[in-house]
């Protein structure tokens, strides 16, 4: 008889420790290997909704909420729809005070509907259609202009008092064609989009909108960026006696996906970049412009895990390849956090050593995952993937698109229902 069937208890303590830098807030082991989140056993909605399912921690999402919102002050902070939005996460994000960049015309009625104020709302993106800039028109949400031409085209048709923040990027980097979307800093270009907004009869400057990356972890490419733009609204109160009300930092903050990564330091920053600021405006005598954010992933991962079911288990002569019954969620826009995904085990009790095993969706084998699981592990198993909370929106990776679902306080609620087969098939005959 083993140590662990003397001792039942002593079990727990051989899982795997739960990295709160990787797993939601409110994430513990429960009996019968069994993980809790939101109060909710995970293999309850595993059995009642069926896998694969999404589930967000709301306690998770409203803390990383209030963590910008102390760090940055009330009404500096705006959730990037593009990490997901759906009107019941919306809801917990409004609810915290944030505000919302929109990329479509749906998701700012997804933002409307889950009680994000017009005011707070902000239309950006390189692939805005008519329909999606006239939505910002009637409702009032502020829209970022990349281009010259964009800023034309707003000009064209926009209602009077339209707000528009200005694209921006480091001058350096856009030289050298690594920004796709944006107006260099201090160029020429940038300084005639500015003259034209402030001599439109129908455009207000709201701001300067910059955007510098994806998975940051050090400080340094925001200073420089901010640094930079600073210069620039020295530049714009010179020529035009124009104080430029905002400047926005983007997000691309980093997210830990695995023991080890490196996370972001809100606060911290926070704290950096408002002494910057300040410093930079003394050196230029000007006003300070208000410091704004607009994090994505950094608000939602954390708080979202995948529920997979075993397909199969193939065995190799270097290592073992366990087959999901959907794609692994991955961040496809960089390189540094590719295939980092942390995974385990849940639904049963296992002694069986961990050892690295590469995970696999059936459904697309090109995204995949290196995580350590039981030896043990078998078709079948429930396998819980950490860290997917921006990725719950995705579709094209699975057929029809799983279930989304909302814990806390014990109680589950379903935020967006799982499309079938059927779904697909009547949505194509429409």
């Amino acid at each position: 008889m083993t140590l662990t069937e003397l001792l039942p208890s002593l079990r727990t303590s051989l899982r795997p420790a739960l990295d709160a830098e990787v797993w939601p807030a409110t994430a513990r082991w429960a009996s019968q290997g069994d993980l809790l989140v939101g109060g909710i056993r995970m293999t309850t909605p595993a059995a009642t909704y069926g896998t694969p399912g999404h589930v967000l921690d709301e306690a998770d999402v409203r803390a990383r909420c209030a963590e910008y919102v102390t760090a940055f002050g009330a009404g500096a902070v705006a959730y990037s729809a593009k990490a997901g939005l759906n009107t019941g996460v919306g809801r917990w994000i409004a609810g915290s005070g944030l505000g919302c960049y929109v990329a479509s015309a749906a998701e700012l009625r997804t933002a409307l509907l889950a009680g994000f104020k017009p005011a707070d709302l902000v239309l950006y993106g390189s692939k805005k259609s008519v329909a999606d800039l006239e939505a910002a028109h009637s409702c009032g949400a502020a829209i970022v202009a990349g281009s010259l031409a964009e800023v034309e085209a707003i000009a064209r048709r926009a209602p009077t008092g339209q707000r528009v923040l200005v694209r921006v990027v480091p001058s350096r980097a856009g030289r050298g064609g690594r920004y796709r979307y944006g107006l260099a800093l201090g160029s020429s270009t940038a300084l005639a989009a500015i003259k034209r907004v402030l001599t439109s009869e129908n455009l207000v400057l709201a701001g300067l909108d910059c955007s510098i990356g994806h998975q940051l972890s050090r400080f340094v490419a925001f200073e420089t960026c901010l640094r930079e733009a600073m210069g620039f609204c020295a530049v714009i109160w010179a020529r035009y006696r124009v104080t430029v009300p905002a400047l926005n930092l983007g997000g691309g903050h980093a997210v830990s996906y695995a023991d080890g990564d490196d996370g972001f330091a809100v606060a911290a920053f926070a704290d950096r970049v408002r002494a910057m600021m300040r410093l930079s405006a003394e050196r230029y005598g000007i006003t300070e412009p208000r410091l704004t954010v607009s994090p994505g992933r950094a608000v939602v991962a954390r708080a979202g895990l995948t529920l997979h079911r075993v397909s199969e288990v193939l065995q190799g002569p270097q290592q073992t390849t366990v087959i999901l019954d959907g794609s692994v969620p991955d961040c496809v826009a960089t390189e540094q956090c590719a295939g980092r995904h942390t995974a385990c085990l849940i639904g049963r009790e296992s002694t069986a050593r961990l050892h690295r095993a590469r995970i696999v969706g059936g459904a697309d084998q090109d995204e995949q995952a290196s995580v350590r699981l039981p030896a043990d592990v078998a078709a079948g198993d429930l396998i819980a993937v950490a860290g997917t909370g921006a990725y719950h929106h995705r579709r094209d990776a699975f057929v029809g698109r799983p279930p989304v679902m909302g814990v806390a306080g014990g109680q589950t609620r379903t935020l967006v229902r799982r499309e079938t087969f059927e779904d697909l098939l009547r949505r194509a005959s429409e």
